[in-house]
């Protein structure tokens, strides 16, 4: 840990990245601490603390390069990408563009002791999810939930951020077994085994059309009557769902990065109608797309 420092926060609110900072919130009993930071382009590697640290990048860089103690890793990240830095491990940080990143800074002995309540077999690591950037819709929506939570003033604050933290270690653990499922898949389903990747370009290239079960099939070479299993055990969603998820970051990412109108959103995120975009607006973030463009915006 260093010793300049007593923590992830501290560093940040008085070490070099200061400057970055937009806004710090706390709440929760333990607590939860979220910082936003909006920060050029660099070196943004941060020292050992005592936290685990949950990155979710609100706007990412074009391509960054990020090392948390499991291996290096270099690509490209979306709107909605999550890193997780573990505890007393300094990390490395290098973007090529300017991002945008909120961190949920959570003290490691209060998640350690929460997830070995979880977990008799958790030491500490959460294994895959520290070596390269990952994505969970209803993680996504629930970090962005305790921003809103963690206002300032809000009564139900520490309570909405109490029981977030009991679903955040769920989430992280399910996660880490099921990546450790997904690599045992690969070796016998040829869905999971080399096409994952090519269907999730495919499904992101074109968002804006309709998607049949046969084409998806003869994308990736596999009989269409067992598709939807094989994809579910690919991506631990039916086809219908993760791509309604993936209209939906998609929206959110053409809403917080230019001026289209809804409608426009709507047509290029291969929404039926704007009314329809609205529709899983509320049902998945409990607000209009109009609403989440304001709130964003501030």
């Amino acid at each position: 840990m260093s010793t300049e420092y007593s923590d992830h926060v501290d560093f940040y609110t008085r070490g070099p990245f200061a400057p970055f900072v937009t806004e710090v919130r706390s709440a929760g009993t333990t607590p939860i601490r979220l910082i936003h930071t909006s920060q050029p382009a660099g070196d943004f590697s941060d020292p050992a603390q005592p936290d685990f640290v949950l990155m979710q990048m609100i706007r990412p860089p074009t391509s960054a390069t990020e090392d948390y103690g499991a291996g290096r890793y270099s690509g490209k990240y979306r709107r909605g990408d999550f890193s997780l830095m573990p505890q007393d491990t300094a990390a490395v940080v290098l973007a090529d563009s300017e991002q945008e990143v909120r961190d949920v800074v959570i003290p490691g002995g209060a998640l350690r002791k929460l997830v070995g309540e979880l977990a008799t077999d958790f030491s500490g690591d959460f294994g895959r999810l520290h070596a390269r950037p990952f994505r969970d819709f209803f993680l996504e929506q629930l970090c962005q939930q305790l921003w809103r939570e963690s206002e300032a003033g809000n009564p139900y604050g520490n309570l909405f951020a109490d029981g977030a933290l009991i679903s955040i270690a769920a989430i992280l653990l399910r996660l880490r077994d099921g990546a450790a499922c997904e690599v045992s898949n690969r070796r016998t389903d040829p869905l999971v085994a080399g096409l994952r990747s090519r269907i999730d370009d495919y499904i992101h290239a074109h968002l804006d059309q309709n998607f049949t079960m046969r084409t998806l099939a003869e994308l990736a070479d596999y009989p269409e009557a067992g598709f939807a299993r094989a994809f579910k055990a690919a991506f631990g969603q039916t086809p219908h769902r993760y791509i309604l998820s993936q209209r939906l970051t998609r929206a959110q990412e053409l809403l917080a990065a230019n001026d289209l109108t809804l409608a426009e959103v709507a047509y290029s995120c291969g929404f039926a109608s704007q009314s329809h975009m609205t529709d899983v607006f509320r049902q998945k973030l409990g607000v209009t797309p109009g609403r989440y463009r304001k709130e964003l915006r501030g």
